[in-house]
């Protein structure tokens, strides 16, 4: 595609020559040599601001919805957020491979990165790019949806109602997979109840042959089935009527490996995935089934398995300072991916000591939640470190074995006295309370 087809696609008017199009750019600080950058405004911000910047910094183009003097060809269209999801909607109505949209409270990245390792051979797969999954996220991802993909996997968030549908109508997905609901995003979303039928919103097809995979240990289970008009639908989890079970999982730190079975057609395989934790063998399991469906051969799964790159910072292990091992944790945080990561100590046989930051966007339940996760870790681990007012608004036991901090190095100077060659550190927070300050600080 050229800037001339841009142009003709959103109804803009290009200004200057036209160039082919190979990547496009949002930000200026990641912005690379010969990318078309695209200047969104928002209420705090306008991309038009850093025009001259994006062309400093090598930019072959950009998009525009002002009056602009650079010395760059631009495209002038009404609004630049309408001409993403303008190209985005035709690269999508000109793709014929297969589309596999996921969502879910927990689980959304890890699953689209295990899902395009398992299906990229020959680098056919398209993937969103990074953790981009919101309103401006997924047409950006869209962007480079070229027609030469065999596949794309695009992963899908919400944080208000209506959000899925009009992310799904964009992506229109002919797989759809639900990882879970649980507890996040209150704020704008009251319940999980109200979770459940967002998330439920991706398993509306747009064709009579969409394929559904729904996590059958769920309570929303049932409630999905009966909504979605997809063709089939195949369950996953350790629920024992599950098509894809889990059975056996074992958490191996030293090795950053979790080791599972899996159930199938009367089919029993051994399974082991990069990374740790209950949930990455959940992951696993939906990604394969998944993959399996789309032709991929289970010997091939379990090979790229076992070497699949997962997000950074998502139960990341790494060696510490005075010779402790430091599970990082720090991407973000909520009730059940707290959970799932003190899970994964559970048979570690070394001093666990646990650094939490706070939970956001809990709302009106967020006292109630921090107290039940301190509860939950106070019983799994040696010593808590926490770090913010939430934690000091909860209402449980003192015990020496629980510290409070209001700041980082407050708490990153503590933490250095007690830890040793016997020590795991854990540590976790939503992504605004820059628990990885620390954990960077921790790295050897």
């Amino acid at each position: 595609m050229d800037l001339n087809k841009l142009a003709e696609i959103s109804q803009g008017r290009l200004l200057g020559s036209s160039i082919p199009v190979d990547s496009y750019s949002i930000d200026t600080r990641t912005i690379k040599s010969k990318e078309i950058y695209i200047a969104l405004e928002g209420e705090n911000y306008d991309g038009h601001e850093f025009i001259s910047e994006a062309a400093l910094k090598g930019a072959a183009a950009a998009v525009v919805s002002k009056s602009i003097e650079v010395d760059i060809p631009h495209i002038i269209v009404d609004s630049t957020h309408e001409f993403m999801k303008n190209i985005a909607d035709y690269n999508r109505s000109k793709f014929n491979g297969k589309v596999i949209g996921i969502t879910g409270t927990n689980g959304k990245t890890s699953t689209k990165q295990i899902v395009s390792n398992l299906l990229n051979e020959d680098e056919l797969c398209h993937k969103t790019l990074g953790n981009k999954n919101n309103q401006i996220g997924v047409p950006y991802s869209l962007l480079t949806l070229w027609e030469s993909y065999k596949y794309s996997v695009i992963e899908m968030g919400t944080s208000e109602p209506g959000e899925i549908k009009i992310l799904n109508n964009q992506v229109k997905p002919n797989i759809a997979a639900i990882t879970n609901v649980s507890k996040g995003h209150l704020e704008g979303l009251r319940d999980t109840e109200s979770i459940a039928k967002e998330k439920g919103n991706i398993l509306n097809f747009y064709s009579d042959s969409g394929i559904a995979y729904l996590p059958k240990d769920s309570e929303f289970f049932d409630f999905w089935s009966k909504k979605t008009n997809a063709k089939q639908i195949f369950s996953f989890g350790i629920h024992k009527d599950a098509d894809f079970r889990v059975t056996n999982t074992k958490i191996d730190i030293e090795g950053n490996l979790t080791h599972f079975n899996l159930h199938n057609d009367g089919q029993i395989e051994e399974i082991s995935i990069n990374g740790i934790g209950m949930h990455n063998s959940l992951n696993a399991a939906l990604s394969t089934a998944i993959s399996l469906h789309l032709g991929i051969k289970m010997q091939t799964i379990k090979e790229r398995l076992a070497s699949v790159d997962l997000p950074k910072r998502r139960l990341t292990v790494t060696k510490s300072l005075n010779g402790s091992t430091m599970i990082d944790d720090t991407y973000n945080s909520n009730p059940a991916s707290l959970k799932n990561a003190l899970d994964s100590l559970e048979k570690v046989d070394k001093t666990k000591v646990c650094i939490l930051g706070e939970m956001k966007e809990l709302g009106p339940e967020s006292k109630r939640i921090h107290t039940a996760a301190l509860e939950y870790a106070y019983k799994r681990v040696d010593k808590i470190l926490c770090l913010g007012n939430s934690w000091s608004d909860c209402v449980i036991p003192k015990s020496e074995n629980i510290d409070i901090f209001t700041n980082h190095d407050e708490l990153y100077d503590y933490l250095v006295s007690l830890i040793d060659q016997n020590t795991i550190l854990l540590i976790k927070g939503s992504r605004s309370t820059r628990m990885d300050l620390i954990a960077d600080k921790l790295k050897k």
